[in-house]
């Protein structure tokens, strides 16, 4: 097990194991996964509702190299820079990688174009956090971890970001302390 696996399996074990169960087998049609990263989510899709399976992520990790078949597919890509035709995916799966996209209104706007008028997002992102002081603590961390972590940010407001990239969602889960928020998305009607 690497160390992201080994770090995250406390969480795994968890609320966060749970709500992706719960949440991965919505996903219908043909699905795109953002930062598929070691394939965490392949457990729980709901193989039978899914036409077809695009996984992303800027490299392919040997775990998840191995459950890739014919219809499930990897593309090396940058969440900004999505190499899809406008409208091509039902669903689009956002799992614990908005926290270091550089440009997120960027990100967001490539998941809007690529997702169907219809198309639903599902998504789990570390947030900051609610409750104090857990809230000022995220805030003084995130200098530092950013360096560490590839770019991760401990304090950002994803759901406000949705907000303002034209996206209605529903909370689904709140947890960890409210650090985790989890949900359902599609395109606001224009």
């Amino acid at each position: 097990m690497n160390f992201y696996n080994a770090f995250m399996s406390v969480f795994e074990k968890g609320e966060l194991g749970q709500v992706r169960k719960n949440l991965m087998k919505l996903a219908s049609g043909h699905v795109l996964e953002i930062g598929v990263g070691t394939g965490v989510n392949l457990s729980y899709y709901d193989y039978d509702a899914i036409d077809k399976l695009t996984l992303t992520d800027l490299k392919l990790s040997p775990l998840v190299e191995t459950r890739l078949s014919e219809n499930v597919e990897f593309v090396e890509a940058d969440v900004q820079d999505l190499p899809f035709k406008d409208m091509t995916f039902d669903t689009v799966v956002i799992s614990l990688v908005f926290c270091s996209v550089r440009d997120v209104n960027r990100g967001l706007s490539e998941i809007k174009r690529v997702l169907k008028s219809e198309g639903k997002i599902i998504f789990i992102e570390h947030v900051r956090p609610e409750l104090s002081p857990l809230d000022t603590l995220s805030d003084a961390v995130t200098p530092l971890w950013r360096k560490m972590a590839s770019n991760c940010h401990l304090n950002r407001d994803f759901l406000e970001s949705l907000n303002e990239n034209g996206f209605d969602y529903s909370v689904k889960s709140r947890f960890n302390k409210t650090a985790f928020v989890a949900g359902i998305g599609n395109t606001k009607a224009t």
